[in-house]
């Protein structure tokens, strides 16, 4: 497990904003979700509709600032359910971990630069799946041995699926526009603002330990 001691001004946000708190947020996901696979399979506009188009949104389609988040993760009705049960799995994973607190903090970063980066850069945001996987991220960060049954069939621990994860993101930035680069950078800030340091740590304590055992060769 990774390391992550809430720092000194989450644990003041935690006292002034406490009521930020959404206990049991995987629920609240899940059923937007299960929501909003639910229209689009009945009529594929919906994904036009959920979608977060910042013009729409200005003309007074408000709503657009939350419906976004229903946006199906998949559009196969088994791949839904799939989708489904693995967000729950994160997210309340995250939350047994964290609290309540700290997990809707780490959501309501991610979920509040989407919707800035979308209106700046006039972007529409018509799919979450980068939303999603920075959950996933924190979830293989926090628990990286613990294995999850990839498609309910294959066992696979959290680290393997997290590195081609990145790889994933890797590639994407490296072939998509700047635009889709700036969004990247943006979407997963979240994560490096929670687990960037720890990762420093480690590393830091990686390069301590290689030095070491390099001065006992000579």
């Amino acid at each position: 497990m990774l390391k992550t001691q809430s720092p000194s001004w989450m644990r003041f946000l935690e006292r002034k904003l406490s009521w930020l708190s959404i206990p049991n947020l995987a629920l609240i996901l899940i059923t937007l979700q299960a929501l909003g696979s639910l229209f689009v399979l009945m009529d594929p506009i919906w994904i036009n509709r959920l979608a977060l188009v910042p013009s729409n949104v200005l003309e007074g389609e408000y709503w657009r600032l939350v419906t976004f988040l229903a946006l199906p993760l998949s559009m196969s009705p088994i791949w839904i359910i799939f989708a489904l049960w693995s967000l729950y799995f994160i997210v309340t994973s995250i939350e047994r971990e964290w609290g309540a607190f700290k997990t809707t903090f780490y959501v309501l970063i991610s979920y509040l630069l989407m919707i800035v980066f979308s209106f700046i850069f006039q972007y529409p945001i018509t799919h979450i799946s980068s939303f999603i996987s920075t959950l996933f991220l924190a979830a293989a960060a926090l628990f990286p041995d613990m294995e999850i049954l990839f498609f309910f069939v294959i066992p696979a621990k959290m680290k393997w699926l997290a590195w081609l994860t990145l790889l994933l993101i890797l590639f994407n930035f490296i072939t998509g526009e700047w635009v889709e680069r700036f969004y990247l950078l943006a979407i997963y800030s979240n994560y490096f603002v929670f687990f960037g340091p720890a990762h420093f740590y480690h590393f830091k304590q990686m390069r301590r330990k290689w030095e070491f055992q390099s001065k006992l060769k000579r």
